[in-house]
């Protein structure tokens, strides 16, 4: 096991992306298994509404049979407004947890690349220090040989 502090970092930082990742993938499921479930209950909602509709029978009374109709068909147009609203809060709560941890994300990803960039510059400082030392050795080497 490397216990470089870089490779550290990275490896958190991998490791985080892969948590990322599974969090996203477990909110689209969610909001996945919500809509199925919305779908499968607006589908047996429209075959109850059509097996419950008045059928027109020869000869009776057409105004009485229109108003029933009319009556189904407003039934039908509520439920299907409750549908739209309730397809319309599962997505927009599935994209608001998915722009949450996208914010969150993003914020930690800031977070360790300014301490990569701190990390780095301490290293570049390190290392030109380094070469300003090791220069006048070279010289003194060869003025001596």
């Amino acid at each position: 096991m490397n216990t470089h502090p870089a490779f550290q970092q990275f490896a958190h930082s991998t490791r985080n992306g892969f948590e990322q990742f599974q969090a996203y993938a477990l909110i689209a499921l969610d909001a996945s298994e919500k809509l199925c479930a919305l779908n499968f209950g607006a589908a047996r909602t429209l075959c109850e509404a059509a097996s419950a509709a008045p059928l027109a029978q020869a000869g009776a009374d057409l105004e009485e049979s229109f108003a029933k109709q009319r009556e189904t068909q407003g039934q039908t147009l509520e439920q299907l407004g409750s549908y739209l609203q309730q397809v319309n809060e599962v997505v927009s709560g599935a994209q608001s947890e998915m722009l949450e941890l996208g914010s969150r994300h993003f914020e930690d990803f800031q977070a360790s690349m300014q301490s990569m960039m701190e990390e780095a510059r301490k290293l570049g400082s390190v290392e030109a220090f380094q070469s300003a030392v090791a220069e006048p050795r070279s010289r003194t080497m060869r003025k001596a040989a």
